[in-house]
């Protein structure tokens, strides 16, 4: 399957919901259930991993400046899974959208 968007993703599943992992995750970073579908469901495809059947999702946090990022598992064919949820923090990534240094240099 070829995923260019979250439409791609969502369009040939019929449910989406939480790991345990990605719900304590969200309350970790102080944030709810809703918040994580929200960021799914308004957010954009930032990396695909089709060999793990696999996709990062960054997305808003409603009512705050704040960008989400959601690995989701489409492997089963009925639903989504998303399996850990983070905000991005440096030095892992640069910005909400690009990796940083060591990681682009697998260190």
């Amino acid at each position: 399957m070829h995923i260019r968007d979250i439409e791609d993703l969502l369009d040939y599943r019929r449910t989406m919901r939480l790991s345990d992992h990605a719900l304590r995750e969200a309350h970790k970073e102080g944030l709810h259930a809703r918040d994580v579908f929200y960021a799914v469901f308004n957010g954009e495809l930032l990396e695909h991993y089709p060999d793990r059947r696999r996709v990062l999702i960054i997305g808003p946090i409603a009512e705050a400046d704040v960008k989400l990022h959601v690995v989701c598992d489409y492997t089963d064919a009925e639903e989504i899974v998303a399996i850990t949820v983070y905000v991005p923090d440096r030095p892992t990534w640069v910005n909400d959208v690009v990796r940083g240094p060591s990681l682009l240099n697998g260190e």
